[in-house]
């Protein structure tokens, strides 16, 4: 793909002000219609695949591991505009954390309201996307944020010691995001409180999430930096 951004989605510095106060911002027309069906079309498999109804996701990590299996998605990775986009909001070379293609499926449950730092603990600014790849309302699942809520610090897991998913005290604040088309992003902070719900529908609610972690940002418990995440500018294409 020559690029993965539209052409008329333009980040603005209102957008930059919006994710360090609010925590998150709108991205209308993040990536094409053309891109979006490339990504759909390379997980169909997984997307239709018969589960127990719970929410599902085939991740992405390291390029020379994944890139053969999910070129598609590789190339949408590592796209020399969207890599701009992050270095721009953060202020830094970036560092891809992790992507995953993620689906409710019909009548499944998302997850409960987490922050995504509330898994690995890193320190530092980093951002997560949540790319719709369909139609996405609060009818199938449809992502909610809790405003500010980056500001409040990292957040205790209320789940078990053990358990697959980690679990927050629910928001006050919490509230839908608009409805969603293909292509259309919400970006917000790793420590910005978001959850989903259920989709009532009989289609499996398909969207591509992704994290990424400025150049500085370093492993709590370690103090190192994130040298085992590559380096996004290495990577444009």
């Amino acid at each position: 793909m020559s690029t993965a951004v539209i052409s008329n989605f333009v980040l603005t510095e209102q957008m930059i002000e919006e994710f360090y106060r609010e925590g998150f911002f709108y991205a209308p027309g993040f990536i094409t219609p053309e891109t979006v069906e490339r990504i759909n079309k390379e997980n169909a498999d997984f997307a239709n695949q018969s589960e127990s109804g719970k929410w599902k996701s085939n991740g992405f990590i390291h390029f020379d591991k994944s890139a053969a299996q999910f070129p598609e998605t590789a190339s949408l990775l590592a796209s020399k505009a969207l890599i701009e986009v992050y270095e721009n909001i953060l202020g830094d070379e970036v560092r891809l954390w992790m992507g995953m293609y993620a689906v409710v499926p019909p009548h499944g449950e998302g997850l409960a309201w987490h922050q995504d730092n509330m898994y690995t603990h890193i320190l530092g600014h980093m951002l997560n996307g949540f790319i719709a790849l369909d139609t996405i309302s609060q009818e199938n699942a449809g992502l909610w944020l809790a405003p500010r809520s980056h500001r409040l610090g990292r957040q205790a897991n209320l789940n078990e010691d053990g358990a697959e998913h980690r679990r927050a005290a629910d928001p006050e604040n919490g509230m839908p995001c608009k409805p969603m088309a293909p292509g259309d992003a919400v970006i917000f902070h790793r420590e910005t409180l978001h959850h989903s719900k259920t989709n009532h529908t009989e289609k499996p609610r398909r969207a591509y999430a992704f994290q990424v972690a400025s150049k500085a940002c370093r492993y709590a418990e370690t103090g190192k930096q994130l040298t085992d995440r590559e380096l996004l500018s290495a990577l444009k294409r």
